[in-house]
């Protein structure tokens, strides 16, 4: 037995043994890295493809203003970073950033801000605005008679437009009497309300509450940079909160220059952010970053909702549309609210209500492209109580604009163009369903060719 040993050792030789199993070795590796290499291969354009698709999809699904904020929680921090004791609390910059170094006093213990009377400024475009001696922007008409006030942010405001170009002053002009111009700009239409209601010495024939259909965002937050916290506006607010079945009123915290420092401490903030909508999602959104399949999956539940939007549109079922708020129960129950406070407020003061939805290209557009009408579930809740209202979204919207017209009549603002377009539609309307303006007091036109189906008469 040993000598065959022998002679098969001698026959193999341990060198050679040793170096076949060195080639089997290597062929076995050259083998597997090449199959390495071939899935590979296959898995990154894959992957890829899948990044790129997770990417797009979640971006057109998902609005701007939401998966910004979805960035790692920025906005938390980047608010946690204001420093109003360093910013000499005493002044707060105009929403308008303007010239004047020392800044514009806006702050107002019970609204958050407000323009002061008699406040004359310039923004960075050389545009002026004045003001008169109740705040209102200055009205260049000067009739005899003061019919209508208007309430509402920037929009009724008209920021980027001289005094002379607001549709207050082109409205006026077409009725023959002067439009007060009390908008404000940042303001949510819960402050709107509260200003209407502190002019309690001031009845106009007719109390128009301006919305503009993204103000809905804006009454469910008590802190303005919880919403934008780039903005240099950094005041709290008074807004309304549901309370089981009842909606109240949460007045503003801030009630003194004095307590403004205050917004410099996290444990201050952080109270504030229990009841506001905008802190509370910057601190529940899923992330949206690398690998943007995973979250794709984090986000499926938007998109889908945003595909079962888009179909909608080719059914008579309304659809809802994820991050409008006007389809979300809490928010628009506080619209609804504030709707019926301002009609009651407007008619125990003996004026006409009107609630106008202010247009904008991006919301006219929506409806022309898409059918989509975000403030569908207001308008019906409004529709349903009786309320006199003007949808002006749509009413541009029927008139078909070009987006060479879109983008001549709105900015950031509505241009001069802009709030010409909406001064002939509230004309329009207004000369339709009131006798104040055609020489009858008390009685309303009754004509059906004037009246558009767009709108709920009074």
């Amino acid at each position: 037995m040993e000598q065959v040993d022998s002679v098969h050792m001698h026959c193999f030789p341990r060198t050679a043994t040793k170096a076949s199993y060195q080639t089997v070795k290597a062929a076995r590796i050259e083998n597997g890295l090449k199959t390495l290499a071939f899935w590979l291969m296959l898995f990154v354009p894959v992957f890829a493809v899948f990044e790129l698709a997770s990417h797009i999809i979640v971006k057109r699904a998902v609005p701007s203003r939401i998966l910004h904020r979805a960035y790692g929680g920025e906005s938390v921090a980047l608010v946690k970073q204001a420093k109003h004791s360093a910013d000499s609390p005493r002044v707060v910059r105009a929403v308008a950033t303007t010239n004047q170094a020392d800044g514009l006093a806006l702050f107002h213990p019970v609204l958050g801000w407000d323009y002061p009377p008699g406040l004359n400024y310039e923004d960075n475009e050389g545009i002026s605005y004045s003001h008169g001696m109740q705040g209102e922007r200055r009205c260049v008409t000067d009739f005899d008679t003061t019919l209508i006030a208007s309430y509402g942010d920037s929009f009724t405001y008209c920021a980027g437009v001289t005094d002379e170009h607001t549709w207050q002053n082109f409205l006026g002009e077409k009725l023959g009497t002067n439009v007060l111009n009390f908008g404000v700009g940042g303001y949510g239409t819960d402050q709107a309300l509260l200003k209407y209601e502190l002019h309690d010495g001031l009845p106009p024939k007719i109390a128009m509450l301006c919305v503009f259909p993204e103000n809905v965002n804006r009454v469910v937050n008590i802190y303005r940079p919880f919403y934008t916290y780039s903005d240099s506006l950094r005041l709290t607010k008074p807004f309304f909160v549901r309370d089981g079945d009842k909606i109240r009123l949460i007045p503003n915290p801030i009630t003194s220059v004095a307590d403004l420092p205050k917004l410099d401490q996290e444990e201050y903030l952080e109270e504030l952010g229990k009841v506001d909508y905008w802190y509370q999602l910057d601190r529940n959104l899923p992330k949206f970053s690398f690998p943007y399949t995973l979250s794709f999956l984090s986000w499926r539940g938007p998109v889908f909702a945003q595909l079962v939007a888009q179909l909608g549109k080719f059914s008579t079922r309304r659809s809802r549309h994820p991050w409008n708020l006007f389809d979300e129960d809490g928010p628009l129950s506080i619209m609804c609210y504030i709707a019926d406070r301002f009609v009651a407020t407007a008619r125990s003061r003996g004026s006409e209500p009107l609630i106008v939805i202010m247009p904008y290209k991006d919301f006219v557009t929506e409806i022309n492209d898409n059918g989509v009408v975000r403030v569908a579930g207001f308008l019906e809740y409004l529709s349903a109580k009786g309320y006199p209202f003007l949808d002006a979204v749509k009413c541009v919207a029927d008139m078909k604009p070009s987006k060479d017209d879109l983008e001549k009549w709105y900015e950031e603002h509505a241009s001069g163009e802009g709030n010409k377009v909406l001064a002939d539609i509230l004309s329009r309307y207004l000369l339709a369903n009131y006798s104040y303006f055609n020489g009858a007091p008390g009685k309303r036109a009754t004509d059906p060719k004037l009246v558009r189906a767009d709108v709920k008469a009074p």
